[in-house]
């Protein structure tokens, strides 16, 4: 079985020599090439919780009459 930079050297070699190598293997030589040029697309953040401790305190927005309307 071949490895990536097997499969990376056999189309540079066939895109040399002038044969089409297809979409996929443009898009494979460009990735092989750019591989640690990339920056990554993933982000990672923090995130924490802070429970309300007196529930209680929420007043409604609005008068339960005027609510029914």
């Amino acid at each position: 079985m071949a490895t990536l930079e097997e499969v990376y050297k056999v189309l540079k070699e066939k895109r040399k020599k002038g044969e089409d190598i297809g979409m996929f293997g443009q898009s494979y030589i460009e990735m092989f090439e750019n591989k640690d040029k990339e920056q990554p697309t993933t982000k990672e953040i923090d995130v924490s919780f802070q429970k309300n401790e007196n529930q209680n305190t929420r007043q409604p927005t609005q008068n339960q009459i005027q609510q029914k309307k």
